[in-house]
């Protein structure tokens, strides 16, 4: 399992943490540093994500300041899984060349791959850090689960296909 120390050493240097302390500003330092490890997590799985993103607007919020410093995203890009440039793109510029592009969402099956895979190599969700991938909370409120029950279902639906409640939708 990678850590989230492990994440921030490979990919975070101090001067791109100065830089989200000041942009996140008023949040404490603690929250600042939750949200770049949970858009590391996310970086990390972009490369074979497709659709709408699985996270929330705070940690997409955190990838648009990443890109504003461009040479440090390029940077970090490369040094992602996949090594290439991950691309952003707004729903709303995705309008003009398709009006439905804002109802695009990532598929129930891949949703939970990323899910999946995120407590393969980052370990179980915590409390703190759920409410970052909407649709790990939406399963919890809608089946009414416990985060270890997210977390063991989850880690079950590594080994074999996952078979995802007819409730979440």
């Amino acid at each position: 399992m990678i850590s989230n120390e492990q994440l921030r050493q490979k990919y975070l240097n101090p001067q791109m943490q100065f830089y989200f302390e000041r942009k996140l500003a008023p949040l404490p330092p603690e929250e600042v540093q939750v949200r770049i490890e949970e858009a590391l997590k996310f970086l990390n799985m972009a490369y074979w994500c497709s659709g709408d993103i699985p996270v929330s607007k705070e940690i997409d919020d955190v990838w648009h300041y990443w890109i504003l410093q461009t040479m440090q995203y390029e940077e970090l890009c490369g040094k992602l899984p996949g090594g290439v440039f991950l691309h952003h793109t707004s729903s709303d510029y995705a309008l003009f060349e398709d009006p439905s592009a804002k109802e695009r969402k990532i598929g129930r099956r891949e949703a939970v791959a990323v899910l999946a895979s995120y407590v393969m190599n980052y370990g179980p969700f915590t409390d703190d850090r759920l409410k970052y991938w909407p649709f790990a909370a939406h399963i919890t409120a809608k089946l009414g689960w416990s985060i270890d029950e997210l977390n063991a279902w989850l880690t079950s639906a590594r080994s074999e296909a996952a078979r995802i409640p007819e409730m979440v939708s």
